[in-house]
C-alpha cells in the first residue's frame, strides 16, 4: 500500500472527518524518500500540516518492510505522549499491522530493585509517614515498568535518588535482580521495536556516553528540531560545585559517623583512603576559597572565565587523582562476579567513585588551564539555600556541529529534521544547517493551511518606549497596553515575557486592575500555571521561556498572545558570547549572523501559540516599538505568516477584533 492510497483513500474511509492535505502527503513522500534513499532532509511544516502523521506513516512502513529500527526524537513529553497514545495507534489502524513501539527514558527514571532492597534492609525510610511508604511499596509490586512518573504518590528527588538506577553504580548482568530489572527489561524492548521514541536530551546523553544508552539505530527523525542544536549542546555540559565533591568524599568516608565505603576495606587500604580523604577535604576548602578571591562574580549572575587561573596550582586535582588511583587495585579484589552481593556492591562503589573523581580532576584541570579552546567555562553563584558561599563551575562545548559530525552523522543512514519553525524566515535553511553542521539533500517549506489572513490580527503599536533605552518606561507602557488588551478579549490570553523581572513588574501593576484570573508562572510554576489557566474561564497566564513553545491550546480558551518584547537572547549568556566572539574574529557581524536568526525563531514559536486549528481566531500583539524603528523591523514582520492585517491603533484593533469570524 503506497502513501498516496493511504492519504487519499484509506484515511477518509476510516476517519470520515479527515480531509486530504496536499502538504501532508508531500511531506510523507519526502520522509519516505529520505529513509529509502539514505538522505538528510530538512522540512519546515507549518501548524496544521499534520507533520507527526506525515513522518510516522512512512517511518512505520519502512521499519515493517526493512526490519530496521527508526528512532523518533522530540523535545517535549507532550509530543511523545501524543505519538505513542494517539498517532501510532491510528497508523496501526490505517496499515492494519501491529507496530512495536517503545519510549526510552534516562536511567534515573527507573526504580532499581537492588538499591530499594538495600534501603529497606538498612531500615531507611523513604517517607515520613508509614502509609506513604506502604503506598510506594505497593506500587512497586504492581508496576510493569518501574518508571517514576507512573507512581501517583509523591516522592522527593533526594529519596528517589536513593532507589533509582545510576549508570555507574550498576552491577549489570552480575546483579541478582538483572533478569527482572525494570531498566534492562525495557532496554530489551527498545532493541526489538519498530519505532523508538526518545527526547533530545536522552539522545544527547547517548552521544555523550559513547553511544551506549540506546540500541544501535541508522534512521532518525528529529521533530521539534528548532531546539535540537541547543539541547544537544547542553547535554554535553559539565557542572561541578563544592557539594558535588564533598558528597562523593563523604560517600567514601565520613569522619563524624565513622561510616562510608572505606569502612568495609582491609585495614591498610582503609587507613590510606581515610588519610587521602582528609587531605582532599582540606584542599577542597582551599580551592573554593581561592576561587572566590581570584574570580569575582559579576552582579550575582553567570560570569565567563576565559583566562588561565592560578588557584591552588592543581593541588585539589592531584588529591582527587590520588584517591582514584588508590581505589583502582581494590576494584579487582571486590569483583562484580563475587558470590556475596555485599562484595559486589563494594566493588561497584569503588569503581564508581574512582571514575567520578578522575573525571572531576580532569574537568578542574581544564577549567584552571583553559587549554581546550572548544569549551566555554563560567561560574554561577550557588543556590541561596546552600550553607556555603562557593561558586558553581560550569562548562559546555562551544560548537554543536562538531559534536554531531563526530558522534551522530557517521552512524546514521537517513536523517529527517522537522519543525513548524525550522528557519528564521521562509527559505533560509543556511542558519539551521550551520547550527547542526550538515547540509540537507532534501529541503522543503510546507506552509500552514490555516487562514491566518482571516482569523488573526497582528497588533504592533509604535507609541511605546524603547526597551533598551528605558526598561522601566517600557514596562509602564507595556502594563498600560496589556491592561487594555486583556479587557478587549475578556482575558483568555498568554502574556509572554523575556525576563522574570519584567514579568513580576507588569504582573504587580496589572493584577490590581483586572478582574479576570491571572496566573503567574513565577508564583505557580509552569505546570500548575497551565492547569489553572485551563480550568478557569476567561483566564490569563503570565509566562516566560517555557510558554513560548510547545503549548497547544485550541478554541476560544485562548484568544490572544501578547509578546511584551522581542526575544533577543541575553548577549552575556556564556556560550552565545563565545560564539559571537568567534564570529567577530572571522570578520562577521554576530548580531545579524546569530542573534537575529535566534530571535526570529523564538518569535515565530511564540506567535504559533495562538492559531492551533482552522477555527481558531484572535490577536497576536507585539509590544516592542523596535519593529518600527530598527533596520530589522521589516524582517521581523516578514518572518510571520503573510497576509495578516497589521494594526497600530488600539481603536482599529477593537473594530477588527469584533469582526473576526465566529466558529
Amino acid at each position: 500500500m503506497n502513501l498516496d492510497t493511504i492519504f487519499r483513500e484509506v484515511m477518509p474511509e476510516k476517519w470520515p472527518s479527515y480531509e486530504t492535505r496536499d502538504a501532508q502527503l508531500k511531506m510523507a513522500n519526502l520522509v519516505s524518500d529520505s529513509l529509502v534513499k539514505g538522505k538528510i532532509a530538512m522540512i519546515e511544516a507549518g501548524t496544521g500540516v499534520g507533520k507527526s502523521l506525515a513522518y510516522l506513516l512512512p517511518a512505520s512502513i519502512f521499519s515493517l518492510e526493512s526490519g530496521s529500527l527508526v528512532l523518533i526524537s522530540t523535545e517535549t513529553k507532550a509530543l511523545q505522549d501524543q505519538i505513542v497514545t494517539k498517532d501510532l495507534p491510528l497508523v496501526e489502524n490505517l496499515l492494519n499491522r501491529k507496530i512495536k513501539v517503545s519510549i526510552a527514558l534516562g536511567a534515573s527514571n527507573y526504580l532499581c530493585k537492588r538499591k530499594l532492597n538495600k534501603s529497606l534492609n538498612q531500615g531507611e525510610l523513604l517517607f515520613g509517614e508509614s502509609k506513604d511508604q506502604e503506598e510506594f511499596l505497593n506500587w512497586e509490586k504492581t508496576t510493569d515498568t518501574g518508571i517514576r512518573s507512573e507512581f501517583k504518590g509523591s516522592i522527593s528527588n533526594s529519596n528517589w535518588s536513593k532507589v533509582s538506577r545510576e549508570p555507574d553504580n550498576c552491577l549489570g548482568r552480575f546483579c541478582p535482580n538483572f533478569s527482572i530489572s525494570y531498566y534492562f527489561l525495557e532496554k530489551e524492548k527498545w532493541k526489538s521495536s519498530n519505532i523508538l521514541v526518545v527526547n533530545h536530551a536522552l539522545l544527547g546523553a547517548h552521544l555523550a556516553g559513547d553511544s551506549r544508552l540506546l540500541p544501535s539505530f541508522a534512521h532518525l527523525v528529529v521533530d521539534e528540531a528548532h531546539s535540537f542544536p541547543e539541547i544537544i549542546g547542553r547535554s554535553q555540559a559539565m557542572e561541578i560545585e563544592f557539594e558535588t565533591i564533598a558528597d562523593l568524599l563523604n560517600f567514601i568516608y565520613t569522619e563524624d559517623k565513622k561510616s562510608g565505603l572505606a569502612i568495609n576495606l582491609p585495614p591498610k587500604p582503609k587507613k590510606l583512603l581515610i588519610s587521602l580523604i582528609k587531605k582532599a577535604q582540606s584542599r577542597m576548602l582551599n580551592f573554593f576559597n581561592l576561587l572566590l578571591q581570584e574570580l569575582p562574580i559579576q552582579f550575582q549572575s553567570n560570569t565567563r572565565s576565559k583566562n588561565p587561573l592560578i588557584l591552588d596550582s592543581g593541588d585539589l586535582e592531584d588529591a582527587l587523582l590520588e584517591i582514584s588511583e588508590a581505589m583502582k587495585p581494590l576494584v579487582s579484589e571486590f569483583s562484580k562476579e563475587a558470590q556475596e552481593i555485599k562484595t559486589r556492591e563494594i566493588g561497584i562503589g569503588l569503581d564508581m567513585c574512582s571514575s567520578r573523581l578522575s573525571k572531576i580532576a580532569v574537568f578542574l584541570t581544564k577549567f584552571r588551564e583553559k587549554s581546550d579552546l572548544d569549551w566555554v567555562f563560567w561560574i554561577e553563584p550557588t543556590n541561596y539555600q546552600k550553607r556555603h558561599p562557593f561558586y558553581k563551575i560550569l562548562a559546555q562545548p562551544k560548537s554543536t556541529e562538531a559534536i554531531l559530525n563526530q558522534m551522530l552523522y557517521p552512524n546514521v543512514e537517513s536523517l529527517v529534521f522537522t519543525s513548524a519553525t525550522l528557519t528564521p524566515a521562509p527559505g533560509q535553511f543556511d542558519y539551521f544547517e550551520k547550527e547542526v553542521g550538515t547540509k540537507a539533500a532534501i529541503k522543503s517549506i510546507l506552509p500552514s493551511p490555516f487562514p491566518y489572513e482571516k482569523n488573526c490580527l497582528l497588533f504592533v503599536p509604535s507609541d511605546l518606549s524603547d526597551p533598551v533605552q528605558s526598561t522601566d518606561r517600557h514596562l509602564v507602557d507595556v502594563s498600560f497596553y496589556v491592561q487594555r488588551l486583556l479587557q478587549l478579549t475578556e482575558g483568555r490570553t498568554f502574556v509572554l515575557f523575556t525576563s522574570n523581572k519584567a514579568l513580576q513588574k507588569v504582573y504587580e501593576e496589572v493584577s490590581q486592575k483586572i478582574s479576570y484570573p491571572i496566573h503567574s508562572q513565577l508564583e505557580l510554576g509552569a505546570v500548575v500555571a497551565k492547569e489553572r489557566f485551563l480550568k478557569e474561564d476567561n483566564s490569563i497566564l503570565f509566562g516566560v521561556s517555557s510558554f513560548w513553545q510547545g503549548i497547544d491550546i485550541k478554541g476560544d480558551q485562548l484568544k490572544q498572545v501578547i509578546i511584551t518584547k522581542l526575544p533577543f537572547q541575553v548577549p552575556t549568556e556564556p556560550v552565545l558570547q563565545a560564539k559571537m566572539e568567534e564570529l567577530e574574529k572571522e570578520g562577521k557581524n554576530p548580531f545579524w549572523e546569530l542573534q537575529i536568526p535566534r530571535t526570529f525563531l523564538t518569535l515565530r514559536q511564540g506567535f504559533g501559540r495562538l492559531i492551533r486549528g482552522s477555527s481558531d481566531s484572535g490577536i497576536v500583539a507585539i509590544l516592542d516599538p523596535r519593529i518600527h524603528t530598527k533596520s530589522y523591523g521589516k524582517q521581523v514582520l516578514g518572518a510571520l505568516p503573510p497576509g495578516i492585517p497589521r494594526l497600530q491603533k488600539f481603536e482599529e484593533l477593537k473594530a477588527h477584533y469584533h469582526n473576526l469570524p465566529k466558529y
